[in-house]
């Protein structure tokens, strides 16, 4: 091999030597390094972090025999760590397998969230009192996010669980320097939409890109916001100044859509029960009306046979009579009196029988009419908005949703617009 030949290894040796060289460095054998820790998470008894110092970042791994000696340790607290410099050669990354760490307090960023903490409950915005009350049926809803996977999973939950639902989305920056105050604009002009409720979102991260969460300008919009805001910022164990100041918090962007989808499946619940209540109503109506019918027939029916059995006994009265009577020419002259008598007794109760059918037919007619579904069998509809029967087209505005009950089942409808007849 002569002086210009470059000798050719393989990726694994070269793993080796890397792996060896820093194994063996005596210089690194006697280091100990000192930064920020950030993005703490533990997994199968070992706790993984990376140490930070502006926008540099060593890998570290404390194996699970450390790991149980450890103090607990906490996103921005700056810590001095002990421990043998490694490579994963899988990654082509270089590590820290951590033996000793020493905390050196809270971080800047901690510390610069505790004293925004305590300036902030001073002031009572922490408060239940101060919070606003989430809409019971929303219609529109303004989403503050970027485009992401956090939004991305807000917008498909909500189309599954609240189709019915107009999200209105607000874009900005939601993580870098100065996101703070685009997160803050974008909350006030979210404010100034025609939308019911504000959500403020974005998918999970490390606790420095989820800082401006944790900032004034972001708290103070949420404060003065004119609706009421629900913040789904990150994962489920993430928590911000933010959310403290909240009038509502989801733990994560698809479930703040599930909130909503909640509220949607209440009122369809709510309207079964109505559907039903209504429905035994209609049954129980028709069971009465079918009752008084009947005790009116029959009371009608009593009436007219007392009648005729009123005018028979005194036929047979006046019968007795002629027949005491002797003399021939006297009985024919009452037997045609008794004839046109009995003539006008008929006559008499069949006038009684016809009066007496005729109040039958109108009280029948009258108890008909109060039937619930006797306008619906005609090809009628009874239109509610909510549990308000509508009677006047003025009570409702174009976007409402609106329910009509048929002589069959229940239409679910959305009013496009309304006019007046005359």
């Amino acid at each position: 091999m002569n002086g210009n030949e470059r000798r050719i290894v393989g990726v694994s040796d070269l793993a080796r030597y890397i792996k060896r060289m820093l194994s063996e460095s005596k210089v690194l054998a006697n280091v100990r390094v000192r930064g920020e820790l950030s993005g703490v998470t533990e997994r199968g008894g070992r706790v993984y972090f990376d140490l930070k110092e502006q926008h540099d970042v060593l890998k570290c791994v404390v194996w699970s025999d450390v790991a149980a000696s450890l103090p607990p340790l906490q996103n921005g607290s700056e810590a001095i760590v002990d421990g043998a410099f490694d490579t994963w050669p899988a990654r082509s990354q270089y590590q820290l397998s951590v033996t000793a760490i020493e905390l050196g307090g809270v971080g800047h960023l901690y510390a610069l969230v505790e004293e925004l903490r305590r300036k902030f409950r001073v002031e009572g915005l922490f408060e239940t009192a101060r919070k606003r009350t989430m809409p019971p049926f929303p219609r529109r809803v303004a989403l503050v996010s970027a485009r992401g996977k956090g939004a991305e999973d807000f917008l498909t939950t909500m189309a599954r669980r609240a189709p019915h639902i107009e999200i209105a989305v607000v874009e900005t920056r939601v993580q870098g320097e100065g996101a703070q105050m685009d997160i803050a604009e974008a909350l006030d002009a979210a404010s100034r939409l025609n939308v019911d409720a504000i959500v403020l979102a974005r998918g999970g991260g490390s606790y420095e890109d989820l800082f401006p969460f944790n900032l004034e300008p972001v708290v103070r919009a949420i404060v003065r916001a004119k609706l009421p805001v629900l913040t789904a910022i990150g994962h489920t164990d993430d928590h911000h100044l933010a959310d403290d100041v909240a009038d509502r918090v989801a733990e994560t962007p698809s479930n703040a859509a599930n909130y909503f989808g909640e509220i949607r499946d209440r009122w369809l619940a709510r309207v079964e029960r109505l559907d039903r209540a209504l429905d035994q109503r209609v049954r129980d109506a028709s069971r009465a009306s079918a009752q008084r019918f009947d005790v009116t027939h029959e009371a009608l029916l009593r009436a007219g046979a007392q009648v005729v059995a009123s005018r028979a006994q005194r036929v047979l009265v006046l019968e007795r009579r002629l027949d005491a009577q002797t003399p021939l020419a006297r009985l024919a002259q009452r037997a045609q009196r008794l004839s046109r008598s009995v003539a006008r007794l008929d006559t008499a109760a069949r006038a009684g029988l016809n009066e007496a059918k005729r109040r039958l037919e109108v009280r029948t007619a009258h108890l008909l009419g109060q039937d619930p579904h006797a306008p619906l069998a005609r090809g009628y509809a009874m239109v509610f908005a909510g549990d308000t029967l509508l009677r006047d087209a003025s009570t409702v505005r174009g976007g409402d949703e609106i329910t009509a009950r048929l002589e069959r089942g229940t239409l679910l409808a959305r009013v496009e617009g309304t006019r007046e007849d005359g």
